[in-house]
């Protein structure tokens, strides 16, 4: 069986080595005999024996003895434009991108359905975690009603390093970016985008409707200060970016944030690249799922293990089933995501507020626990209220983003 790769970039170079340099158990664990023979790049010089690399991707789609497509480009508009002519070709396609996963799971699944073909991507979410065909069992005969998880190993890294080592955010990221766990344009991993696209996945998947990730309320990583781990710290707790959803009776909340969890919670101890993913459902309760979130090796094993997927049916005249999205609903206000709250705001800040100003404002909407206070900053923790109440609290007080921090407390 013939294979063609889109992109040879540092997942793709994993997924050539597992397949045609025998890096693993590939050739054992099928009983078809299957290569990779032509690979997509831009760069046509790169060296591969018995491979033949091209720029052009119709050198490939056009050729009727490859049935499966591996596409690994990064990006968006090319490789989803790809993606859907692989699909209409006839070819079976594996992907592990996310950004289009989380935009357009519904329409390249019903794509693959009209053209009788396969459409795997495991890789899209957790990295080397089996999280997609977990979720995809688990939802036969059990209801999902809440997913949530630490799902990016950039901004997992980079809060483990400011809280061990108590290192700054502009250092911290310096440091991921040498060793290659930050992107050069980290953008997307610190302001949530790509949690989002994951939660996106894997909500669309448990809850059976389709959800694109532009429609999710999220907030990134970025205004977390040393000030606010300190304290945190102080106070028993530790901080990490949580995606989360909850479907109640078929409406939707989903979000994205920065939240404090307890020091001797599970998800306290989930550090640097790790990623948890927890299911709760009404059969099974709660599950967990750890493991790498990133990394070559893992995120190629994942790619891999869709391929063997995709051979084994061929082989023994079955197809892989794909999802059904049998439920249209909006995404619904965040007022379900409830507990304390943690607030941060600079004394010093761009409208001069008080701490009585503050507090006069904060009664309106919650009422505080626990006050500390420095010469610089004020640190409050709240009652419990929703998410959608203290924004607006966040709203009133109107500063500027250097000026604060909040987060959601997770009980």
């Amino acid at each position: 069986m013939n294979i063609g790769l889109f992109g040879i970039g540092t997942i793709g170079s994993g997924v050539f080595e597992q397949i045609n340099e025998e890096f693993g158990n590939f050739s054992e664990s099928t009983k078809i005999p299957a290569k990779i023979t032509k690979v997509l790049d831009k760069d046509t010089t790169k060296k591969a024996d018995n491979v033949i690399i091209t720029n052009n991707p119709s050198d490939i789609l056009d050729d009727e003895s490859i049935e499966i497509i591996i596409s690994l480009m990064g990006g968006i508009d090319f490789e989803y434009e790809q993606i859907k002519n692989a699909l209409n070709k006839g070819k079976h396609v594996v992907t592990a991108n996310k950004a289009i996963i989380g935009e357009h799971l519904a329409e390249l699944t019903e794509l693959a359905k009209k053209n009788n073909v396969m459409f795997r991507y495991e890789a899209s979410v957790g990295g080397g975690i089996p999280i997609i065909e977990t979720l995809e069992k688990q939802s036969r005969n059990n209801e999902i009603s809440e997913i949530k998880g630490i799902l990016n190993g950039t901004s997992n890294y980079i809060l483990t390093k400011m809280i061990n080592e108590r290192a700054s955010f502009e250092n911290t990221l310096k440091e991921a970016q040498v060793i290659g766990f930050a992107e050069a344009n980290p953008d997307s991993d610190l302001n949530g985008d790509d949690v989002a696209r994951k939660i996106a996945i894997l909500s669309s998947l448990a809850y059976k409707t389709p959800i694109n990730s532009s429609e999710i309320s999220i907030r990134g990583i970025q205004g977390i200060t040393q000030a606010d781990i300190t304290d945190i710290i102080r106070m028993g707790y530790n901080i990490k970016h949580v995606a989360q959803s909850k479907n109640e009776n078929n409406s939707i909340s989903i979000s994205v944030e920065p939240v404090l969890v307890k020091k001797n919670d599970i998800y306290s101890s989930v550090n640097n690249e790790f990623n948890i993913v927890t299911l709760i459902g009404d059969k099974t309760g709660e599950l967990q799922l750890y493991g790498k979130g990133a990394g070559k090796d893992a995120t190629a094993n994942a790619v891999v293990q869709d391929v063997l997927d995709i051979i084994e049916a061929l082989d023994n005249g079955y197809s892989i089933d794909l999802p059904e999205f049998t439920n249209v609903n909006e995404l619904e206000d965040n007022n379900r995501f409830e507990g304390n709250y943690y607030l941060r705001i600079n004394k010093k800040n761009s409208k001069g507020l008080s701490l009585e100003k503050v507090l006069d404002i904060l009664g309106n909407y919650v009422e505080p626990e626990h006050i500390n206070s420095t010469d610089d900053y004020t640190f409050i923790y709240t009652k419990e209220t929703n998410s959608d109440r203290f924004k607006q609290l966040i709203d009133e007080l109107d500063l500027e983003p250097d000026d604060f921090f909040y987060a959601r407390i997770l009980d």
